[in-house]
């Protein structure tokens, strides 16, 4: 019997942002999770914890969740994060 899929409501997101970017960190099935902005910026960063170390990769047409101006606070950005986790 597998374990069942976190929903969107079951995931728990932190609030990891510092004076340089917006950051959100998550925990799904044991796996961490994180997403980044650059304050300022259009970019989107993702990250996945594996074998204890962070991978990072650009997020490919960030606009498609929502992203089409840099978020000018912490809510806007948790938009954006909803709409990636849920996607």
């Amino acid at each position: 019997m597998s374990a069942p899929q976190p929903t969107p409501s079951s995931i728990r997101y932190v609030n990891v942002s510092n004076p340089a970017a917006f950051g959100v960190e998550w925990t799904a099935e044991d796996n961490r999770f994180t997403l980044v902005n650059p304050r300022g910026t259009a970019a989107l960063w993702f990250g996945a914890y594996h074998d204890g170390r962070w991978w990072r990769m650009d997020v490919v047409d960030p606009f498609r969740f929502g992203l089409t101006d840099p978020p000018k606070s912490f809510q806007a950005f948790m938009v954006i994060v909803r709409a990636y986790v849920e996607a």
